[in-house]
């Protein structure tokens, strides 16, 4: 290595901390993660929403809580709610915060859907001149990937990324999404999912995706489990994104099919739900999918494979210390 690159790597060391610092980490937790818990303020008593707040889009961010009962919309944005995250056992300790401006309210079965525009964040997982130091970081990759032939014209606002940050304080399980469309079918990676209620999820799905065609047309998928030795597995087929078909034979796993829609899925999944898809809604520059459960089946327990901010990842290590 030559000195002049010695010197520039050496300055951004001192800038920005370490560049190996992973941003998204894979942590092994049982489904339901029990480890962070999430509450909704500023609407009376505080809310348990751990099971029920999802991501709506990506740019611009947008949170997606589930709630049941009757709700005025009004009064919700008079009082500009926030999400919290907290340590769930010892001392319950707040890790982050994140500002919320209500935008819409869809009735999703027995409850309501309400869409939030994220304001601002606040993330409390490591020292804020080292956190500070990991935003500069990010700013710099961002302003580099603009000078890329290939770059987005619309990208995500440091506020949006640092509120992204926040709400993955709480581990994301990632599941292998599963859908067919006459011939044509599909299997890929998702981390956008979650429950709304007891029986309803939402999917979030950037629209260049060629796995969002399929699934308006399909209206059926099935959501299997990662088990967290197979995290290598749904990193490679993030490829599939781009694709718009994939051959089953080609996959790198054995399938077998499901028991509800028969839709192609891997043996080693934990657990496997089978959705209805509901609604599509555009949400920012992404597709919103709610769907409703048709078949839930677990077949083994075991550690599955979430993903979880690096800053959280931090806080998690030297807590456990």
């Amino acid at each position: 290595m030559d000195t002049a690159k010695q010197v520039r790597q050496a300055l951004k060391w001192l800038l920005f901390g370490s560049a190996s610092f992973s941003q998204f980490c894979p942590i092994g937790l049982r489904d339901p993660q029990s480890e962070i818990s999430v509450w909704l303020h500023g609407l009376g008593a505080p809310h348990d929403v751990t099971y029920s707040n999802v991501v709506a889009a990506a740019r611009p961010f947008t949170v997606g809580i589930g709630l049941e009962g009757e709700w005025d919309a009004a009064a919700i944005r008079r009082r500009g709610p926030s999400l919290k995250f907290n340590e769930r056992d010892g001392v319950k300790r707040l890790l982050g915060e994140i500002r919320l401006r209500l935008i819409d309210a869809i009735p999703v079965g027995d409850r309501q859907l309400f869409l939030f525009d994220a304001q601002d964040s606040r993330n409390y997982c490591v020292p804020r001149a080292w956190l500070w130091m990991r935003y500069l970081y990010y700013a710099y990759q961002r302003w580099r990937s603009t000078k890329r032939p290939n770059a987005l014209e619309i990208r995500m606002t440091a506020r949006d990324v640092h509120c992204l940050l926040v709400f993955y304080i709480c581990p994301r399980p990632v599941v292998l999404v599963s859908v067919v469309d006459g011939r044509l079918a599909n299997i890929f990676p998702m981390d956008l999912i979650g429950p709304i209620g007891p029986h309803h999820f939402s999917l979030a799905l950037h629209s260049t995706s060629t796995a969002v065609p399929l699934m308006e047309r399909s209206r059926r998928i099935a959501l299997s489990s990662v088990p967290v030795e197979q995290t290598s597995v749904a990193y490679q087929l993030g490829k599939n994104h781009k694709e718009a078909c994939v051959d089953r034979d080609d996959l790198p796993f054995a399938t077998m099919t499901s028991p509800a829609f028969g839709l192609p899925i891997p043996e080693f999944s934990l657990r496997v739900r089978e959705l209805q898809i509901e609604a599509v809604l555009t949400v920012g520059g992404y597709k919103l999918f709610l769907a409703n459960t048709i078949e839930d089946q677990s077949s083994a327990d075991g550690l599955q494979f979430f993903l979880a901010h690096g800053f959280y990842q931090t806080w998690r290590s030297r807590a456990r210390v």
